[in-house]
């Protein structure tokens, strides 16, 4: 990996925390709230300007941004408030300021998801990549496009593997005929086990779609079969494409795709969570997060590749990102911004004030949570790249 690679990656990230950063920022002058600092990266300091009431800083640690809020940490750890009212302390707002102000980040990732896809899709002809589907899943908004012949995985030393095929291509045609599912494949190498056949892919990751790849080889025997059943040892599914083609979908193409991979997001999430408990196994949830080793190797590798698509590979990749921080940050877990946002609400329906020292414990042993899940997470990561 080379060092520009590092670098691109580093402030890929770093932009993304720093506009969810933004949204706190703005949120809490809209407020009222004196914002103490903004800084860019994590101290030690490098330097830093005061314009007004804020420092604005640039510091050491190149990853993400801070924003300092006067009250926020006294809200937090102190149950007495002080002697002189500030007006302008995170503290003396209502539980509806407070909220506002923690959950602008997620706000500010969420239309920074908005304007990239919109980017992507004047770029791409308002058509989506192919997403593989590991559950089914009906989207709201746009025309689907089905492919259902999307190699998933192979089998080691299998005729496919063998020849060179790929996890990601989608089988197209056997021999020349027409490939559109399972079945259709099953027919198509029926019989033929020890024979050579032609079988022609698309990478579903290149934006033209045009780009064919053609190998010969010869099926096996399946040994769960009789002797006329071939395999050529792949594991398929579908991979759906998004089109808006109406004037109204391509002026709402934005919010509306981000709608849908957020449905589609949280969907698979129920399905997986469902699935360990079915199973009584936590690794189809464990095996389904990506922390930031992973992270940093998927933004790296498609800034490594090759082809037309590079661009629009990492431009929707960063919305895709982005939307994830979004939906991440809103969910009502302890020390993450939607879990704040909990107490808030809570405040608001009893009309009573939580005790700060409680609160502050209680994301405390959140945030080693995260930190914990992170870790594993990372080493997991490791591991697998």
């Amino acid at each position: 990996m080379s060092f520009i690679t590092i670098i691109l990656v580093i402030l890929i990230i770093s932009f993304l925390v720093v506009i969810h950063e933004l949204g706190h920022f703005w949120a809490s002058k809209r407020n009222g709230v004196r914002v103490e600092e903004f800084g860019v990266g994590y101290p030690p300091r490098l330097f830093g300007k005061k314009f007004g009431e804020t420092l604005y800083s640039v510091n050491l640690i190149p990853f993400g941004g801070f924003v300092k809020i006067t009250g926020e940490e006294e809200d937090e750890n102190n149950d007495v408030k002080p002697t002189e009212f500030d007006p302008h302390s995170f503290s003396n707002k209502t539980p509806w300021q407070k909220s506002q102000i923690l959950l602008a980040g997620v706000f500010m990732n969420t239309l920074l998801s908005f304007v990239l896809f919109y980017i992507f899709f004047f770029i791409n002809g308002f058509k989506s990549f192919y997403i593989p589907m590991i559950f089914d899943h009906k989207f709201k908004y746009g025309q689907e496009m089905t492919y259902g012949t999307v190699i998933f995985d192979m089998e080691e030393d299998s005729p496919a593997n063998v020849a060179g095929i790929k996890p990601g291509e989608v089988i197209l045609k056997v021999d020349g005929n027409e490939i559109k599912d399972v079945a259709g494949l099953r027919e198509n190498l029926d019989g033929k086990a020890g024979e050579e056949v032609e079988i022609e892919t698309m990478d579903i990751s290149d934006p033209s779609g045009k780009k064919i790849n053609k190998y010969s080889l010869s099926p096996v025997f399946s040994e769960e079969g009789t002797d006329t059943n071939a395999i050529i040892g792949v594991y398929l599914g579908d991979a759906k494409a998004i089109y808006y083609r109406s004037t109204l979908e391509k002026i709402l193409s934005g919010p509306m795709h981000t709608y849908n991979m957020l449905d589609y997001s949280v969907s698979s999430l129920k399905n997986i969570i469902g699935l360990s408990f079915q199973t009584k196994d936590i690794e189809p949830v464990a095996s389904s997060m990506t922390g930031p080793v992973g992270l940093f190797n998927i933004l790296a590798g498609i800034i490594q590749s090759k082809g037309t698509g590079k661009i629009l590979n990492i431009i929707n990749t960063v919305a895709i990102i982005s939307l994830g921080f979004a939906f991440t940050n809103a969910l009502p877990i302890p020390a993450l911004d939607g879990g704040k946002v909990l107490f808030r609400v809570i405040e608001a329906v009893t009309k009573k004030d939580i005790n700060p020292k409680i609160e502050n414990k209680i994301h405390n042993i959140g945030m080693i949570g995260l930190i914990l899940l992170v870790v594993a997470i990372t080493f997991r990561d490791i591991k697998i790249w």
